[in-house]
């Protein structure tokens, strides 16, 4: 279990961000330096208990889909990222309002995180199955969005076909939950999951800040 504790500019935008274990050590603060740069970025930094520097996120390249794209995680001294965080968005995720998925690789297993805008449980974590990789690259978009008014729009299938999804996952291996009260996130996950400090803060932040955007 981890404790996400945030510092905060303002109501929504946190400049930092404090995350402890069950014992109260601090694994982590992560900090969007981008935000503070003359051209803001999306660049994340990752400090230990003493601010000194360990990682950073690298934010995705510049795209002509301004949603989605991938993070990679780069820890000091290493050339090579030790994760890649993908965010996915398919239309009907946009139709419906719904938050971005988020696809990683941890100790040799994939797996998704799927949000939800209400309720304690914002995110839940599923193993990832071949067929969803598939399905994700033909549902792609392939252009940016064009408006579209709900008047014009049955959403009612797309909620359907939303839901037979959620079923279709199965158990969750790990959830963030927003308690009412304490710190501003919990972070939990099983078997692999258990002592994945790094995914799991990383999950943590980039949906935070999404929420801020």
């Amino acid at each position: 279990m981890l404790y996400v504790y945030k510092e905060l500019f303002s109501e929504r935008l946190a400049y930092r961000y404090r995350v402890t274990d069950e014992t109260g050590e601090v694994r982590y603060l992560v900090e969007p330096t981008g935000l503070f740069l003359p051209n803001p970025s999306r660049l994340i930094t990752l400090l230990d208990a003493h601010r000194r520097p360990t990682g950073r996120i690298d934010p995705p390249e510049t795209s002509f889909w301004s949603l989605g794209g991938t993070y990679r995680v780069f820890l000091e001294g290493q050339e090579e990222p030790a994760l890649v965080v993908t965010e996915q968005w398919e239309m009907v995720d946009l139709i419906l309002l719904r938050l971005p998925r988020y696809v990683f690789t941890w100790k040799d297993v994939r797996y998704i995180a799927r949000g939800s805008r209400y309720g304690e449980r914002y995110y839940e974590i599923f193993p990832y199955p071949p067929e969803a990789e598939l399905r994700s690259r033909e549902e792609a978009p392939t252009e940016e969005p064009t408006a579209i008014s709900p008047v014009d729009l049955n959403v009612a299938p797309l909620r359907d076909l939303a839901e037979q999804e959620a079923r279709a996952w199965g158990e969750a291996v790990g959830a963030i939950l927003r308690p009412i009260r304490g710190p501003n996130y919990l972070v939990e996950g099983e078997a692999g999951l258990a002592q994945a400090y790094l995914p799991l803060t990383v999950l943590v932040v980039l949906a935070d800040l999404h929420l801020a955007e």
